[in-house]
């Protein structure tokens, strides 16, 4: 599939950002453990002694208000919570979203399916709440988060091809057709600023309807973003709208940047700079190095965008 086909939202277009070691998996999570089986049914039965007696030739007493007694069966117990899952379920009560780990690959082992599930933790808890409510609130359902390395949605659908690719999508496919969603599909070892990257998506499109995200750039919230950060738009509105049903390379040329050029050192020391092809892009990859980027690297010499995600959506949280 062209890689810029608008269908769904873009994938993201950047390597992965090294902000951590990545922990990738076989392309299915591991199965659950077997239950036991359960024990049969115990029929009690009396003993000779606690049998009632009779006299000859008399009919054997009988007690109508009193049935026979059968043990209940024994049921399996209930396989223990991975501590994967706890952290998944505990994201949910939390945050709002759903972390899905039946059929999915969050990694090779316990160990790696905790790190990687505590990523997207860590990645909510560092963006603001209007942030998060937008997501959770969202008119498809609540955010939801797949892993795997085959670029697969939750019904299956493979818009980029069987390889691994992370993005977001506001509509699914499946053997019943399509349908909104409100979807991340990551991959196993995500980075932290990758993961943020998607949930941004998730955020700027909350108002778009399946399938169409070029009209949220007409929004005033994209427009203020734009004018502060120094994208034009050369075309008319109607040529945006036109441009959702058209490749990713028909909405970029809709758009111009004037802005400073968007160097930033990693972590690790070393120099990036990145060219986003359109504002989408430039929002969420500017938000992820805003909000969720480690500890370890500075913010970029990037003031005006710092200015206007503090006046619009608020400071990193932790």
């Amino acid at each position: 599939m062209d890689q810029y086909q608008i269908k769904p939202a873009p994938a993201l277009w950047l390597d992965r950002l090294p902000d951590r070691q990545p922990s990738p998996g076989p392309a299915a999570a591991a199965p659950r453990p077997a239950g036991l089986a359960p024990d049969g049914p115990a029929t009690a039965v009396a003993s000779a002694a606690e049998a009632p007696s009779t006299a000859p030739g008399q009919a054997p007493a009988t007690d109508a208000a009193s049935p026979p007694a059968f043990a209940a069966p024994s049921l399996p117990a209930p396989p223990p919570e991975t501590a994967a899952a706890r952290l998944a379920r505990e994201a949910g009560q939390r945050f709002g979203i759903r972390i899905l780990l039946d059929g999915q690959d969050w990694g090779p082992d316990e160990a790696s399916r905790q790190a990687n599930i505590a990523a997207v933790i860590s990645v909510m808890e560092r963006l603001p709440q209007g942030v998060l409510s937008a997501v959770a609130g969202h008119p498809h359902g609540p955010l939801t988060f797949v892993s795997n390395m085959s670029g697969r949605t939750l019904d299956g659908w493979q818009p980029y091809g069987d390889f691994p690719m992370g993005f977001y999508t506001n509509s699914d496919q499946g053997a019943e057709g399509s349908h909104p969603a409100n979807e991340v599909v990551l991959i196993p070892g995500f980075s932290d600023m990758s993961i943020g990257h998607e949930v941004l998506h998730a955020y700027h499109f909350r108002s778009a309807p399946p399938d169409r995200y070029a009209p949220a750039l007409l929004g005033d919230e994209m427009r203020s973003f734009m004018a502060a950060a120094g994208w034009r738009q050369v075309g008319s509105d109607q040529q945006v709208l036109e441009a959702t049903d058209g490749p990713w390379a028909a909405l970029n040329s809709v758009y111009v940047y004037a802005g400073r050029p968007l160097t930033y050192a990693t972590a690790a020391g070393s120099s990036v700079t990145l060219t986003p092809p359109n504002p989408l892009e430039a929002f969420a990859v500017a938000g992820s190095i805003y909000f969720t980027r480690p500890s370890g690297m500075p913010l970029p010499d990037w003031p005006e965008y710092w200015a206007w995600f503090s006046a619009n959506l608020g400071s990193r949280v932790a």
